[in-house]
């Protein structure tokens, strides 16, 4: 009789968790042994308390993988779009997402910030901002997101004065991932002039200890990504010195720094598609009964296509940014991202499904992921994503770096 192969009890580790030990780059496997055995304790109570994860972003931070997006003389390891490393920080992401979203988030949007910082500032910005990431922790947060301003709109409601070599700065931002109370906010404001972020939107970055900078608590009371405590932050009449003035008016319209964030909600998406996957079929596994029902095997086998399937797109996404065509790489990687979120929401919907209600107690972490990946895919804007890719491939007027 011939024998009938046995799968293994876990999913299968990411080839890339396999690293060479002479390597000195950041050990994805490290980082995934970490997440399991230190974050996944952890997240039931972030949760709870919709809180920052500090403990989380500590460790992150005295391993190196908050500084993945510097350039090695600033502590990093070049991993960012347009390097030969575009991957790491991403799929560092990606690992973190299985088991922590908020977290996985929290280490994304402080990536992107230093990169931005790292591109746009100058010598002496970087020496004063970016070279003592290998010290302390501190948190970089953008601070865009307005209460009320519509989708598209050609200038921000908190504006920036000139005011002699810097800036008078005035608003109120939500949304402001890792705050500001533990490091720096990178504030987008609009000067006066023609509407139009390309003419008018300035970037600043603010500290907590200037005057009129104040982080609003208990805002953020999501029902879904509460461990990335993402406040509102007000602004009044905040002086800004030259020294925290970033780049020109326009500078991150014209560097398409939207288009470069895409595939970080990608590895995001896809992270918590695994992670749901992986807790999942490990309960299963635990009655005989159902494992041997041929419909859960056929919706289990489903759900891992669409998983695999979800991080070819990553990779061929990532892979699309070396060839130096920016707006087709924007494309495929907001194509990237749609497909990741399809597969997640697949597999939440799935496995949710074919593990019942007992799983989704608090006292397990499935019901937590899926409500993460139901508030975190918002950013997606499936409709928006669609209409943008349709609109390129019909040869009609697009913008691929809107997120939604």
């Amino acid at each position: 009789m011939r024998a009938m192969n046995v799968a293994p009890e876990t999913l299968p580790a990411d080839p890339r968790d396999t690293v060479d030990p002479r390597d000195s780059r950041p050990d994805l496997a490290a980082l995934r042994h970490l997440v399991e055995t230190r974050f996944a304790a952890r997240e039931a109570v972030s949760h709870e308390h919709a809180a920052l994860p500090l403990d989380n972003l500590r460790e992150l931070h005295d391993g190196g993988w908050l500084r993945l997006t510097l350039p090695a003389s600033l502590g990093g390891v070049d991993s960012r779009l347009g390097t030969d490393d575009p991957g790491t920080y991403l799929h560092a992401i990606r690992t973190i997402a299985r088991v922590s979203p908020g977290t996985a988030h929290c280490l994304q949007v402080h990536n992107h910030a230093l990169w931005t910082v790292w591109e746009t500032g100058t010598a002496a910005q970087h020496a004063r901002f970016l070279a003592p990431q290998r010290g302390e922790l501190s948190l970089f947060a953008f601070l865009g997101s307005e209460p009320g301003l519509a989708p598209g709109s050609p200038r921000y409601q908190t504006t920036a004065v000139a005011d002699a070599d810097g800036f008078r700065v005035s608003g109120v931002k939500q949304y402001a991932t890792n705050g500001i109370a533990h490091g720096y906010g990178l504030v987008f404001a609009s000067i006066e002039g023609p509407d139009g972020l390309i003419h008018n939107q300035q970037m600043v970055l603010v500290e907590p200890s200037m005057a009129g900078v104040t982080q609003v608590g208990g805002w953020y009371r999501p029902t879904g990504m509460r461990v990335a405590e993402s406040p509102q932050v007000r602004l009044d009449d905040v002086r800004v010195p030259a020294s925290h003035v970033l780049g020109r008016p326009g500078d991150y319209v014209r560097g398409r720094w939207q288009g470069r964030f895409h595939l970080g909600f990608a590895a995001n998406y896809l992270g918590m598609g695994e992670g749901i996957a992986g807790w999942a079929t490990r309960w299963l596994r635990e009655f005989p009964e159902r494992v041997a029902d041929p419909f859960v095997q056929a919706h289990v086998g489903e759900v891992q296509v669409a998983l695999q399937a979800a991080a070819a797109s990553l990779d061929h996404a990532i892979a699309t940014w070396r060839d130096g065509d920016v707006q087709r790489a924007e494309l495929t990687s907001m194509a990237a991202k749609s497909t990741c979120a399809q597969a997640a929401m697949l597999a939440a919907e799935t496995m949710g499904r074919l593990t019942g209600s007992t799983a989704l107690f608090d006292d397990h972490p499935l019901g937590r992921l899926i409500r993460d990946l139901h508030t975190h895919v918002l950013h997606v804007g499936h409709d928006r994503t669609h209409q943008t890719i349709g609109a390129a491939a019909l040869g009609q007027a697009f913008d691929s770096t809107r997120q939604r």
